[in-house]
């Protein structure tokens, strides 16, 4: 009795803890919207919002396809009675399961719902043994027939899941697999028993595995009643289904389909019945927020589950009582006295299958051998597949100066394919327990090495093939025969080549074991030599028609630096710079610069080019600098520079030719995972793993790291300095030299407290009351950061002669929104805060230090300011001016379109008109105007006020637009993003729609 107590009272704790989970995630260390921020009481609202004429009938219906289903569950009982010569009336049967149904939502299965319906079914028949038999069978199939039907509908919730197409057809194979050796099991209990016997398992679990076992064999003549029971199984669970969706229409669930519903209802029902809740509370609510909160809210989600409780168990409590008290049955004492007793003639009668300790140490033999065998297959097929894999990729990526894929691709692959080979060795057991030949452990070995090579010609081969031949281009009918060929000619090969190669040791199993770990090894030495092969990195070929006479450049480009958050912007600092305030008083600090874009690439082309975003064209995700735009870089470099770049955003890669001009462009990435290598990051398995180490990092809450995103300001720093040290820094010849500092670019790490960080693709719309102040600390800190650095990088040019006679440039590419206009990160608006951006310029000798100019400055003047500053003329396509020649501008003009948010406006020193697109997902308006003498943050919209000015402005910004398009490039788009490139796009908030 007490057992049974402690049962209650933890199914009774654990529920409560999932509503705490559910309701107030933050309790568990989770963010407060990790359910969408459900609530009770947005619950309760949900229900009040619905009309009793809506919600009672569809109601009525998800009981009666409830009840449905329970009449399938009841004529399935009668069934395998029936089969075991048991004829008991349905009537009996249908009240004996109400009343289980009342009793067995608070209590396990075994003293309720089933614990009842045995006691009631043995007390009509006098027949223990049969009733028990009948019970196990049935929760047998009831978890076959769930399975499959999860198969069945699993693919009704692909658009659901943010999964690809390869991963989910992985899914349903390991569904379909485990629905066909259930089913198989079913009908071939036998093999329960036999593994039961030799393979060691804990008594308690055995126990059960030999009941059910023994309770299946009594059907092993009957095999089509089981199928139709089976097929009864279906339908109570397809019951349950529709009862969900009757509760979903219920309460008029928007944008959610049937189909929805018959992908998530058996995941809710297997979460039920696995779970330790009462009734499966919380875990039914919880498993449909997680599924369907994507097209439903996430508290109506939660309440179509909820009601499928009342509908479902509640409704059948009731009824259930209400025979209970009707029924003539003995006292519950009693039943449980006999229920126990019944179990244990039960046990007494029960038969086994016996294996006397010779055979079961013969099966138990076989098995460990084979599984040996199949391993050592799996870790040699592996191996091999990564030593394949590298030579794939180094003979289609030629610009690698590393070969890490050989060694990491044949160290890594071959455990990993330990698992392959396992899983095919498992298959192959359990194929010879069914056909009862047991299979030697050379034909062991060579299947699952050749199982192995096979399937990873047809994953990771059609992938490679796909990838690098095809262009990303899917495969057709033909193709696809070849890849099937090529899978099919490899498996013929290998396996005979294995088979042939495992003969000798045949009846010398440990030699065979040492043999195959030894070709492991030398599979992997082999890899780590040919890794040592690799050419290494090339000195950059600098060969100037001319020589150059002028000072060297240095372009400090900063990455999401709002000028006024820089204490020499601002009549208020929260945090102190000291290093840039030193560098202020040796330059000229340019306080009105605005940015002609408010997120990088576009801004980069603009600073690089001198030309406006539409000319340049260079303003979508998947575009590039075209090659007819000049770059500063490519001037410099005709002028005999040698030009340097380090560029450390994925938008201004090499990849979308922002590399032009430069002798030497280095791609900054992110650092790689387990001690892998460039090339090795292109592996399919090193891609796996990054992917499944990120997932687990965000479930987990784990701290962010900066350098899997991008390299924090100490490394550029280091790199600018180690360069300027090396052979390949040009002695006699002027450089240019381009750094570019991500920091403060999100995540915004917090430095004060490592490991807390914000990042905009976990987190694109923060709750503001929650988020405002931690993210902007966090950013601040991120700017003392990149002061610290700067410090570093200008003493060490001190220290080597370079920066007093260096033209040093210091700007950044836009700003960052903190909530000023109800959004957050940059791309999406074109307000002061992502416009205006600092611009400091220190000149030779530190000439005209200190000065402050007011004038407007824009991102078109860094090219042209630049190359007047090394007596260079500027491109003929530059639109911008040199700062120091005294040109006054009277406007900025800037535009932006990311996202379907297409932006334009125009600033006056007075006031400022922005145009947005209509019905822009930022809700923008189309026209908005401010009075900046008394509005200068941009918070009162006041057009209607201003029609003649903002007309005038607007006839200001069209012709502003038909003057650069007139000489505009034609764009250039990049249609094969590497998968490593797209990750880092993403991780950096810049994936999505284009």
């Amino acid at each position: 009795m007490k057992k049974k107590i402690l049962i209650v009272a933890v199914k009774i704790v654990f529920t409560v803890l999932l509503f705490v989970l559910l309701f107030r995630p933050q309790t568990f260390w989770l963010p407060m919207d990790f359910f969408g921020g459900i609530t009770p009481a947005k619950m309760l609202d949900e229900v009040r919002g619905v009309e009793m004429s809506v919600l009672l009938p569809w109601l009525l219906f998800a009981a009666i396809v409830k009840f449905a289903g329970m009449a399938a569950g009841m004529f399935r009982w009668r069934l395998l009675l029936k089969g075991q010569g048991l004829n008991v009336p349905f009537s009996y049967l249908f009240q004996s399961w109400l009343v289980g149904r009342a009793v067995g939502i608070f209590l396990p299965g075994t003293i309720g719902l089933d614990g009842y319906r045995l006691a009631d079914s043995m007390a009509y028949t006098g027949q223990p043994v049969k009733c028990a038999t009948v019970i196990a069978v049935e929760k047998l199939i009831g978890f076959v027939a769930l399975t499959f039907l999860v198969f069945l509908t699993f693919p009704l919730g692909f658009a659901l899941l943010d999964i690809n197409v390869k991963v989910f057809a992985a899914i349903l194979f390991v569904l379909a697999c485990f629905v066909s050796v259930a089913f198989l099991l079913l009908l071939n209990p036998r093999v329960i028993q036999i593994l039961v016997a030799v393979v060691p398992t804990p008594a308690k679990i055995a126990n059960t595995l030999n009941r059910l076992g023994r309770a299946a064999t009594a059907y092993s003549g009957n095999r089509m009643l089981l199928i139709k029971a089976t097929l009864l199984g279906l339908l109570v669970h397809l019951g349950t289904c529709f009862m969900f969706f009757g509760t979903m229409m219920a309460i008029r669930t928007a944008n959610t389909s049937l189909w929805d519903i018959m992908f998530a209802s058996p995941l809710m029902i297997y979460g039920t019945v696995l779970g330790p809740s009462i009734g499966g509370e919380g875990i039914r609510e919880i498993v449909a927020v997680t599924l369907l909160s994507g097209t439903a809210s996430a508290s109506n989600a939660a309440l179509f589950a909820h009601l499928g409780w009342w509908v479902g168990e509640f409704v059948p409590f009731v009824g259930g009582a209400i025979v209970m008290v009707a029924r003539k049955r003995k006292p519950s004492k009693k039943m449980t006295e006999e229920l126990a007793r019944m179990r244990r003639e039960t046990a007494e009668s029960e038969r086994h299958i016996e294996l006397d300790a010779e055979d079961a140490a013969m099966y138990r033999r076989w098995i460990l051998t084979s599984l040996a065998a199949g391993a050592l297959g799996g870790l040699i097929g592996g191996a091999l597949i990564g030593l394949a894999e590298a030579q794939w990729i180094l003979s289609f990526h030629a610009s690698f100066t590393e070969w890490s894929a050989f060694g990491w691709g044949a160290l890594v692959y071959g455990p990993v394919f330990i698992g392959t080979g396992l899983g095919i060795t498992c298959g192959l057991i359990f194929l010879s327990l069914l056909l009862d030949k047991k299979m030697s452990e050379g034909l062991v070995f060579a299947l699952s090495l050749a199982g192995s090579l096979s399937a990873a010609v047809l994953v990771i081969g059609r992938f490679c093939y796909q990838r690098d031949v095809m262009s990303e281009h899917a495969l057709g009918m033909t193709e696809n025969l070849y890849v099937l060929g090529a899978a099919a000619g490899v498996f013929l090969g290998t396996g005979l080549l294995a088979f042939l190669a495992a003969i000798p040791f045949r009846r010398r199993r440990k030699y065979g074991a040492a043999a195959g770990v030894a070709g492991y090894a030398v599979l992997v030495i082999a890899g780590a030599v040919m890794a040592g092969g690799a050419p290494g990195r090339a000195v950059p070929d600098f060969a100037p028609a001319k020589k150059a006479e002028g000072p060297n450049v240095i372009l400090i480009a900063i990455d999401a630096l709002r000028a006024d958050y820089l204490p020499t912007y601002s009549t208020s600092p929260e945090i102190a710079t000291p290093n840039l305030d030193v560098f202020v008083k040796d330059s000229v600090l340019f306080d009105s610069c605005f940015a002609q874009a408010s997120w990088t690439k576009p801004s980069f082309a603009t600073i690089f080019s001198g030309r406006y975003p539409e000319s340049h064209s260079a303003t979508s995700k998947i575009s590039s600098l075209p090659d007819e735009v000049t770059t500063f870089a490519e001037i410099f470099s005709e002028a005999g520079y040698y030009t340097k770049g380090f560029a450390n955003n994925p938008n201004i890669t090499a990849l979308f030719n922002f590399n032009q001009g430069f002798v030497d462009y280095v791609d900054l990435k992110p650092d790689l995972y387990f001690m892998a290598g460039a090339s090795a990051s292109k592996l399919t398995v090193y891609d796996g793993f990054r992917k499944a180490w990120s997932i687990a990092g965000k479930k987990l809450g784990l701290g962010l790291n900066v350098t899997r995103y991008y390299q924090p300001a100490e490394v550029v720093t280091s790199l600018a300095l180690e360069w300027l040290d090396s052979a390949e820094s040009p002695d006699d010849t002027p450089f240019m030299l381009f750094l570019h500092y991500m920091d403060p670019h999100d995540p915004f790490m917090n430095h004060n407290n490592p490991g807390e960080g914000y990042a905009r693709a976990g987190l694109e719309n923060p709750d503001a009351e929650t988020f405002l102040a931690p993210m902007r600390e966090a950013y601040l800190s991120e700017i003392e950061h990149l002061d610290a650095q700067l410090g570093v990088l200008f003493d060490g040019l001190r220290e080597r002669g370079l920066y007093g006679d260096s033209v040093i440039l210091f700007v950044a590419d836009h700003g960052e929104e903190f909530y000023e206009h109800n959004g957050w990160w940059h791309g999406q608006t074109l307000y002061d805060e992502v416009l205006h951006v600092p611009l400091i310029l220190k000149l030779p000798g530190g000439a005209a230090g200190g000065t402050v100019n007011t004038e407007f400055v824009r991102h078109i003047d860094v090219a042209p300011t630049l190359l007047d500053a090394a007596n260079l003329q500027k491109g003929g396509d530059m639109r911008g001016a040199p700062l120091m020649r005294g040109e006054i501008v009277d406007y900025v003009y800037s535009s932006n379109d990311l996202e379907g948010i297409a932006l334009q406006s125009v600033r006056m020193r007075e006031d400022k008109l922005i145009k947005a697109n209509e019905g822009n997902h930022r809700k923008l308006k189309p026209l908005e105007y401010y009075d900046l003498v008394n509005d200068p943050l941009e918070k009162s919209d006041a057009l209607a006020d201003n029609l003649p000015r903002s007309e005038e402005l607007e006839r200001l910004m069209e012709s502003m637009q038909t003057s650069i398009l007139e000489g505009s490039a034609e764009p250039s788009i990049v249609s094969d993003i590497s998968s490593d490139v797209q990750d880092q796009l993403d991780a950096l908030g810049y994936g999505g729609d284009l």
